[in-house]
């Protein structure tokens, strides 16, 4: 029988990251059993199905003499908070664009274009933070439209399927230096393991070949 592997739904991969984002620097909302919010903050959800969008909103306790809020309070906070979201998304390279009236404030987010091909790019954890990766061309980017702050993204390895590592820039553009100079250390290696051997290797099936697996 063969075991089905689960893949991450990107609708909930973007909205887990643009939420984990937000948490950052700000309170996400807080609801009571019956769903009426407790404490205010943002909240976070995927858009419509399939477009790999999130939409974010802030919320506050429902306007009450009890709680002493007016619902000019909840909407200039709303509105205050929704602003604030805002630039933190942008400055973080996400495509913001601002939705609802002038009583209800909100955002839709979506990834940002690949700066290479202009394909839509899905996120990635590098060192702690979210990057964008281009599922076409492998170009990363921290999405702020700047390719000299792509160029400070760490640097990263990948094994190739003949086992070969490749030695990758930040931005995802080959390091063909490096690349270089790590198969010749693993020649080297290579070398260094034989360098004290004085007879010949046999193998599984009795036969005995040198350090290269020719046959003697």
């Amino acid at each position: 029988m063969t075991q089905q592997i689960a893949t991450p739904d990107p609708d909930e991969v973007v909205t887990a990251a643009a939420r984990s984002l937000l948490r950052t620097q700000h309170p996400a909302a807080q609801f009571d059993a019956t769903g009426k919010v407790a404490t205010g903050g943002f909240l976070c959800s995927p858009g419509a199905p399939g477009h790999v969008q999130v939409r974010v909103s802030h919320r506050t306790p429902f306007p009450s003499v009890l709680n002493g809020i007016s619902f000019h309070d909840a909407a200039a906070e709303e509105h205050f908070f929704v602003s604030a979201y805002a630039d933190l998304l942008r400055e973080h390279g996400w495509s913001v664009r601002e939705l609802g009236s002038s009583n209800r404030p909100g955002l839709l987010l979506s990834t940002p274009p690949c700066p290479g091909c202009s394909t839509p790019t899905e996120v990635v954890e590098v060192e702690g933070k979210a990057v964008w990766r281009c599922p076409s061309c492998r170009r990363r980017t921290y999405g702020t439209a700047d390719p000299d702050q792509d160029q400070e993204l760490p640097s990263y390895t990948e094994t190739d399927s003949d086992g070969g590592v490749l030695v990758y820039h930040g931005n995802g553009e080959l390091d063909v230096e490096a690349t270089a100079e790590w198969a010749a250390q693993d020649d080297s290696d290579d070398e260094s393991a034989h360098a004290d051997c004085i007879e010949p290797h046999q193998r599984h099936d009795g036969e005995y070949v040198d350090c290269e697996g020719n046959l003697l």
